[in-house]
C-alpha cells in the first residue's frame, strides 16, 4: 500500500512540472511574437514615413521680388523617375493658380474660385517657367509632379520699378473758350487717405469732378492711392469771364497731392503739407468769349 502511494506521488510530480514547462514555454513563445509584431509595425511606420516624405519631394521655388505685371521666373523640381530597367525618364509637371470667379468650364455647380493652368512641362528633375502676374497682392499656387497629390504655395506680388509722373492732354473747341482736359497721375508709393487737389482759376467754369469736395478756387477728394497704378480725371473747362478786357484765364493752375501732417510751431497745430506735382507744365489757358 505504501509503494503505490509512493507511485502516485511520483506521476502528481511528474505532471506538474510537464505542466510548468508548457506553461514557460508558451510565455517565451508570447513575447517572441510580440518582438515579432513590433518589429513589423516599426518597419511599417518607417516605410509610411518614407512614402510621406517622397509625396511632398516636389518643389515649386523661385527668387528675388516678384513684381506685378513683370515675367519672373518659377521652377518645379522632383525626383528623377527611373523605367523599369533604372534608366532615367521624365516626369511630367504642372503649376496652377486659383482665380476669384465662377469656372466657365462647369455649366451645373457656381463656384466662388477655381484653378486654372499656368504651367506644364517635362525634365528629368526639373522644369522652369516664366510667369507674369497683372497686380500686387497675395496669389494661391498648386502644384505637383512626381506625387499624385497637390502641394500648395503663395506668392506675394508686389508693385515695383515705377517713378511718380503727372501728365494731361488737352482738347479745345474751335474759338479756344473751351477746353476738354484729361488729367493721369501715377503714385510712386502707397499712400492711404491722400488729399488730391486741382486748382482752377475762379472764373472757370469746371464741369466734371461732381462728387469731389468745393473749397475756394480748388477741387479736393480723399483717395487711398495704389503705387504704380494710373489715375485719370476728365474734365471740361469753359471761361466765364467778368473782368473788363479780360481776353483770356489760366483754367488749370496746379495739381497737389499728400496725406503727409507736420506741426506748425505758429498755428499751434497739425496742417496737412502738400506737395506740387505740377513740375515743368504749363498752365492751361482758355480764352473769353467774344475776345477775339
Amino acid at each position: 500500500m505504501i509503494n503505490q502511494n509512493k507511485k502516485i506521488m511520483k506521476r502528481k510530480l511528474f505532471l506538474l512540472s510537464a505542466f510548468a514547462l508548457i506553461l514557460a514555454g508558451g510565455f517565451m513563445w508570447s513575447c517572441q511574437k510580440d518582438d515579432v509584431v513590433s518589429l513589423y509595425e516599426d518597419d511599417l511606420m518607417l516605410k509610411k514615413a518614407r512614402s510621406s516624405q517622397a509625396d511632398v519631394a516636389d518643389i515649386l521655388s523661385w527668387e528675388g521680388t516678384v513684381c506685378a505685371g513683370e515675367a519672373h521666373e518659377f521652377c518645379l523640381t522632383f525626383p528623377q523617375a527611373t523605367t523599369g530597367n533604372d534608366n532615367p525618364k521624365e516626369t511630367n509637371g504642372q503649376v496652377q493658380l486659383l482665380v476669384a470667379g465662377d469656372d466657365p468650364g462647369t455649366e451645373d455647380v457656381v463656384e466662388t474660385d477655381y484653378w486654372i493652368q499656368i504651367a506644364h512641362g517635362n525634365g528629368n528633375t526639373s522644369f522652369c517657367f516664366d510667369y507674369a502676374f497683372e497686380a500686387a497682392g497675395v496669389y494661391a499656387l498648386r502644384y505637383k509632379a512626381s506625387s499624385p497629390n497637390w502641394s500648395t504655395a503663395q506668392v506675394q506680388v508686389v508693385n515695383c520699378g515705377c517713378e511718380e509722373s503727372f501728365t494731361y492732354t488737352t482738347t479745345f473747341n474751335e474759338d479756344n473758350t473751351e477746353v476738354e482736359v484729361t488729367f493721369t497721375y501715377i503714385p510712386a508709393e502707397d499712400m492711404d487717405d491722400a488729399t488730391v487737389v486741382f486748382t482752377f482759376a475762379q472764373s472757370i467754369v469746371v464741369v466734371g469732378l461732381d462728387d469731389w469736395t468745393s473749397n475756394g478756387v480748388t477741387k479736393q477728394m480723399g483717395i487711398d492711392l495704389v503705387a504704380c497704378q494710373e489715375y485719370s480725371w476728365t474734365v471740361t473747362l469753359a471761361a466765364d469771364c467778368n473782368g473788363k478786357g479780360q481776353s483770356s484765364v489760366n483754367a488749370w493752375t496746379d495739381f497737389k497731392v499728400n496725406n503727409k501732417w507736420m506741426y506748425d510751431e505758429v498755428l499751434g497745430e497739425d496742417i496737412l503739407v502738400m506737395d506740387s506735382k505740377k513740375g515743368d507744365l504749363e498752365n492751361i489757358n482758355v480764352y473769353c468769349p467774344d475776345s477775339e
